[in-house]
């Protein structure tokens, strides 16, 4: 990160730096970043940098003002304004504001964002990459926008949920490019009645947010008892001033515009209006969100019967570590659910007259990475999933359980169809649905368990979309299962170079010695090295000092309980 006390500068390293025969987007961007920061915009940044620009020009599509500014960002990580920018290569800020039509060709093309960023006690305009720009970079690939413009307004209103819920509630970013990012979205749809009508609001970007969030409210809780936006809510998102003072004071009477237009109006309590609750009208529902069903509605049994969606947007960033045979399975499948390939290998399958969905399946020992595992394909491939809890399928009454599972899928076809991105429906922990089916069963339970299996196969007969389940137990797989699970991953305990690697990535400060030791005395997975990682943080927060290496094997021996194992003793008599 750059620092604005001092100037950054680069040694000289030209005397011995030798181009690679091949360019990667991150090794041609450093050697960018290099001479950008020693020789500034001068002749000699443009001698010394012509082969990486020449390549990145050519693979981003981008002038070379772009690529530097690009690199320069990508360094600093954080939003920055005319004046960072210039201060980075040394000149003023009105040499750099020149190349604005450049700078405002990436924000059009969305490769960066607007951001406001706090200098001298105030705020000014500054840009930032968009978000996806960095692993695209990092994956050797040119960043490609997600498509934002002439969206059906189910696909509309799913995108602006997921901003909302991930960066407005969350307060990720600041007000003002929440509301320039809401304006965007509205004047890119305006062929949709509801942006139409939001777009009457551009003149004061607090309503269009505002009403832009009970249409996301509406979306998601509709015909629930949690419908409604309150008040409170949106004190933590709109700044204390007069002029929000008035447009909540305004909003309690019944008297703001949003009110006379005939789009919001008090929530309804006990048969009582409620001021400090909002939902949109039925007029608004009906007329410009004609069609839209609820999520709650439709979602009935994923939304209260398992945890949810995931969306890929929250999903952080984890580095993971295979065995060789894992490693290769994992990126080929990676590679398949890239949206580009899953397209073109769904029509591919399609024509040839074969089943088009994926069904894979994870197996293996605890704390081996299975469920990170699905959750980093997610974040890769830019798919959200739909985590189904076994568990809480399962139903007391006769018939019920069957209805669960069967809406779950349902559920899941809707999603498929609404969603410009096929998500992944993720069942963890699978174990209870894809063992053996009891024959001559007596018992309803075991009834019961065998109809929701038979239902889950014909599921995964008619599977358009992608299924993904993890178990710990195959040894009782049932045969039928198997042979619809399209791909089989097995995740192995981690072998010596892969577990020092781990203790390495988990424990800093260790070295590789001290790793090696640990991969070759301790046959542990993943998730117990981390939990060896989480004592270690814990003992330092409470002691204030670094653990030895000898602490550490302490925490090793008492990570396995004494007397458990992964064999059963045999029943009966020796």
């Amino acid at each position: 990160m750059f620092d604005n006390d001092f100037d950054y500068i680069t040694p000289d390293y030209d005397n011995e730096y030798e181009e690679p025969e091949t360019w990667t987007l991150i090794s041609a961007l450093d050697r960018v970043l290099s001479v950008v920061l020693e020789e500034r915009l001068s002749k000699k940044f443009w001698e010394k940098a012509k082969n990486p620009l020449d390549y990145l020009t050519k693979e981003l599509d981008m002038t070379g003002i772009q690529v530097a500014i690009l690199a320069i960002l990508l360094e600093n990580d954080e939003p920055m304004t005319w004046k960072g920018i210039a201060k980075c290569v040394r000149c003023s800020s009105l040499s750099i504001m020149k190349y604005s039509d450049e700078m405002d060709d990436l924000v059009s093309r969305r490769w960066l964002v607007h951001r406001n960023v706090r200098e001298f006690g105030n705020y000014s305009r500054g840009f930032s990459l968009a978000h996806g720009v960095m692993s695209a970079l990092r994956e050797n690939r040119s960043f490609v926008p997600e498509k934002i413009d002439g969206l059906e307004l189910g696909t509309f209103v799913n995108k602006v949920m997921r901003y909302v819920k991930t960066y407005v509630r969350s307060m990720e970013t600041d007000l003002p490019d929440d509301e320039d990012w809401m304006l965007m979205m509205c004047e890119a749809n305006s062929h949709l009645p509801i942006c139409r009508e939001a777009l009457r609001y551009k003149d004061n970007l607090h309503d269009l947010l505002f009403f832009m969030m009970a249409v996301c409210n509406y979306a998601e809780w509709g015909g629930t008892e949690d419908e409604g936006l309150n008040l409170e809510e949106l004190e933590g998102i709109f700044p204390n001033n007069d002029f929000v003072d008035r447009m909540k004071r305004r909003l309690r009477q019944g008297t703001h515009r949003l009110f006379e237009d005939g789009l919001i109006e008090h929530a309804c309590m006990d048969g009582m209006a409620f001021p400090e609750c909002f939902v949109l009208t039925r007029k608004c529902k009906e007329e410009l969100l004609g069609g839209l069903e609820p999520q709650e509605k439709k979602n009935k049994v994923v939304g209260q019967r398992s945890q949810g969606v995931i969306f890929h947007t929250g999903i952080k960033e984890k580095a993971m570590f295979y065995n060789t045979a894992e490693q290769q399975q994992i990126e080929r499948l990676t590679n398949l659910l890239s949206q580009e390939n899953f397209l073109a290998i769904q029509q591919r399958l399609t024509d040839q007259g074969m089943r088009k969905g994926f069904a894979c399946l994870f197996y293996g020992a605890p704390g081996t990475g299975k469920t990170e595992t699905v959750l980093q394909i997610a974040r890769r491939t830019g798919r959200d999933i739909l985590q189904v809890d076994i568990a809480d399928l399962r139903d007391k009454f006769v018939g019920e359980s069957e209805k669960n599972i069967k809406a779950v899928f349902e559920c899941y076809r809707e999603a498929c169809r609404r969603s410009e991105v096929t998500p992944i429906l993720f069942f963890n922990e699978a174990d209870a649905i894809i063992s053996k089916r009891t024959e001559n069963v007596e018992m309803s339970v075991e009834k019961m368990d065998n109809a929701i299996q038979n239902i889950i196969l014909q599921e995964l007969e008619n599977l358009d979309g992608i299924l993904i389940a993890t178990t710990n137990l195959t040894s009782n797989l049932d045969k039928a299962f198997e042979r619809r699970f399209l791909f089989k991953v097995e995740f192995r305990m981690p072998e010596v170079p892969v577990k020092q690697l781990l203790w390495s990535s988990m424990l800093q400060g260790i070295t590789d010695e001290e790793a090696r030791q640990l991969a070759v005395n301790y046959n542990f997975s993943g998730g117990q090295i981390e939990n060896i990682a989480r004592q270690r943080a814990i003992d330092f927060i409470l002691s204030g000092k670094q653990v030895s290496l000898e602490d550490i094997e302490g925490y090793c021996n008492a990570e396995t309980i004494r007397g458990n194992s992964n064999t059963r003793s045999a029943i009966g008599f020796r």
